[in-house]
């Protein structure tokens, strides 16, 4: 039986309404996921409770205040040494001291916050309060050798936020970057004033407004709230689609040497809590030598597929091995796909299964970001053809597996 992109995109459309943990629309989503497994073929399907909550989220629109009024005290430390320096009649370094004074206090209390926000630990937080319970849903499918083990993954859950994706993105972007710019900028001039004193008032002032402009663009993340108004076509009914045709190709056409899980899983809009959950739950049962997790997270739009090879900062790689085997299947099907490097902003179930040392990957279809996380991430915006080269990408990229290891 050949890849049935039509199948995935019908799929789609019965996951294609608004499913945020906690509302009617998640119930019914699991009843679709559940569905659309049995009419693959699966009669064992494992569901998997967890708890988990909106903590990360609500967390994540805060952060942002306290380091936007450090960044404005930076900026302000010129004119508050002026004034200390008037007051007790001195020309002692006051602003290099203060300047080194506020950059302990920044590091050591921001730089640990900002990990919370990080790609690479969003989602790892342990304070959470458990209080919406939910599920990962997945099914098994075993080869005749079982010498290697491909996850595919995608979660079912959506949400919707006041800006889209793309937006959150920059707006994160600018103010990390910005920040870390302008503390360097302010450490430099410090050690400058201490070995030869500088007053520049017209600098002053125009430090003191860009960071007080970057410091607004930080705090815009507090007016993105979460909300349950995205019907989460792209973002990713199409994928669990994509993840469901994979369960039903390879149920008909198995591989001799390749195990599969068909994993769908929840809560990645809150904290990435299914992929953690799963992952630290199974990981003793997996080997990382021999175990692959391929997760689909914005495929099926219409622009070209993007491999996500790098994220966070510090830079953490995705699975070389699967990004090189990808890049390869592209070229040798003619199928568009480019790699992307995501510093910060965005994040997808991947990230934990990296965290405990796994080969893992992400494949995205970038060109439909800008509708992400709004209630126009409709059936518009999928693309059976996006589905398709998705679908044979990675019954390409499994059957190189199932040779390697042959």
């Amino acid at each position: 039986m050949s890849i049935n992109e039509n199948n995935a995109y019908e799929i789609t459309e019965r996951l294609a309404f608004p499913r945020l943990i906690g509302s009617e629309g998640e119930r019914k989503a699991i009843e679709v996921v559940v569905d659309e497994f049995k009419k693959a073929g699966y009669e064992h399907i494992q569901r998997e409770k967890f708890k988990t909550s909106f903590l990360n989220w609500i967390f994540a629109r805060y952060v942002f205040i306290p380091l936007a009024g450090f960044l404005i005290l930076f900026g302000l430390l010129p004119f508050i040494s002026a004034w200390i320096n008037s007051a007790l009649n001195t020309d002692f370094r006051t602003y290099s001291i203060l300047t080194w004074i506020t950059l302990v206090g920044f590091f050591i209390a921001g730089y640990k916050t900002l990990g919370m926000v990080n790609s690479s630990t969003i989602g790892l937080m342990k304070d959470e309060s458990k209080n919406f319970e939910t599920e990962n849903i997945y099914v098994n499918l075993k080869s005749k050798n079982s010498k290697a083990t491909i996850v595919y993954m995608a979660h079912w859950d959506t949400k919707s936020q006041t800006f889209p994706s793309f937006v959150r993105i920059i707006i994160i972007m600018i103010a990390a970057f910005g920040d870390l710019a302008m503390l360097f900028l302010y450490l430099v001039l410090s050690i400058i004033e201490f070995f030869m004193p500088i007053d520049i008032l017209v600098l002053d002032y125009i430090l003191l407004i860009v960071c007080i402009v970057l410091a607004v663009i930080g705090t815009l993340n507090f007016f993105n709230k979460t909300a349950n108004k995205s019907p989460g076509a792209i973002d990713n009914g199409a994928s669990v689609g994509t993840v469901i045709e994979l369960a039903r190709y390879f149920k008909n056409n198995p591989l001799d040497n390749i195990d599969f899980i068909f994993l769908s899983t929840s809560s990645e809009e809150l904290n990435l809590g299914g992929a953690k959950v799963f992952i630290q739950k199974h990981e003793k049962k997996f080997d990382p030598k021999s175990t692959y997790f391929i997760n689909f997270d914005g495929i099926g739009g219409k622009g070209i597929i993007r491999v996500i090879t790098a994220y966070g900062i510090p830079r953490k790689s995705s699975s070389d091995k699967l990004n090189e085997l990808l890049l390869e299947s592209s070229k040798e099907l003619n199928i568009d796909a480019k790699t992307i490097y995501l510093p910060t902003g965005a994040w997808s179930d991947f990230m934990p299964i990296i965290q405990k040392g796994f080969d893992a990957c992400w494949l995205a279809s970038m060109g439909s970001t800008k509708y992400v996380h709004t209630k126009k991430d409709t059936m518009d915006l999928v693309s059976k053809e996006g589905l398709k080269n998705g679908l044979l990408l990675s019954v390409d990229v499994a059957k190189k597996l199932n040779d390697e290891v042959s």
